[in-house]
């Protein structure tokens, strides 16, 4: 048997740019994401990539910054739930061909950056805890009320169990993921989407396992912050608080948990759904944090 020529060629040196922060925005039609782009190029500096996965059905025009890429999704990969998940993994793989970032923030087109310096918090928490690699509204909102993984845990439950049988790709990867992060997993627990942020060593450690490549899970009816969850812990990462009274994020599911004027004064740097607040429209509320920004 003949043997292979040894090689002698040193590693390629990784010429990605080093970055502080890095964005994905999955953007829907509905979605003002001009005016989330807006607020996030407003309270970053330059140290910052930008891709936002544009499924709106036509052209975005995001202007000329050199940081900001809009990206095709990928195909079958329309709507929600798992659908979604493929859609902004493809924008965590398009964000990581073009930089390494130190902090990945992960945000919707409803949401909004609303002040400077949350990457910088950011990575003094993941300093501080290096065990925990995804952080946002996880077992406490807002207003310190518990936040409850049942529904999630029993949609997993369903997927993984005998109803899973109809997907048995999905059903035999989900598994296989619950294994991988074992005891330390919580059924159904996750960063609540909207806006949630990874630690760049989290998201290298998705890479380096495939972990961002499950098409797979376009078939699946778990909520895209459900899977990247159990992905999160399946890498060998704790999910942290950092939407609960007094820290940086308030992020609720639906409407903000507070006034446009209140979000300000409490200090909150972003923030998740600015599509109603009481009798407040998405139209009005961007316009009162425009206006801040243009102060």
């Amino acid at each position: 048997m003949s043997r292979q020529p040894i090689s002698h060629d040193q590693p390629q040196p990784d010429e990605r740019p080093v970055v502080q922060l890095g964005v994905v925005i999955p953007a829907g039609p509905r979605d003002d994401v001009v005016d989330t782009v807006s607020s996030v190029l407003h309270y970053t500096d330059s140290s910052r990539v930008v891709v936002v996965v544009n499924d709106t059905g036509g052209p975005l025009d995001l202007g000329d910054d050199p940081t900001v890429h809009v990206v095709a999704p990928p195909k079958r990969a329309r709507g929600v739930d798992g659908a979604l998940w493929v859609k902004i993994a493809s924008g965590y793989v398009a964000l990581t061909d073009r930089c390494r970032p130190r902090v990945v923030l992960r945000m919707d087109g409803d949401a909004l950056m609303l002040g400077h310096g949350l990457a910088d918090e950011s990575e003094r928490r993941f300093a501080a805890e290096p065990t925990v690699g995804m952080l946002g509204a996880h077992r406490r909102g807002p207003d310190g009320a518990l936040r409850d993984f049942g529904p999630a845990a029993r949609h997993l439950a369903s997927e993984v169990g005998w109803r899973g049988l109809r997907k048995p790709l999905l059903r035999a990867r989900l598994r296989a993921l619950q294994r991988q992060a074992g005891d330390g997993y919580e059924p159904g627990q996750h960063a609540l989407g909207g806006a949630y942020i990874h630690s760049g060593s989290a998201v290298d450690e998705m890479l380096r396992h495939g972990m961002l490549h499950n098409a797979v899970f376009a078939r699946s009816g778990l909520s895209e912050d459900h899977i990247m969850g159990l992905l999160t812990c399946a890498a060998g990462f704790e999910i942290g608080d950092f939407s609960g009274p007094g820290d940086p994020m308030a992020i609720k599911w639906r409407g903000i948990p507070w006034s446009p004027a209140e979000l300000l004064e409490r200090g909150a740097l972003v923030t998740h759904s600015v599509r109603s607040w009481e009798d407040l429209d998405e139209p009005e509320i961007r316009r009162q944090f425009r206006e801040r920004r243009c102060a």
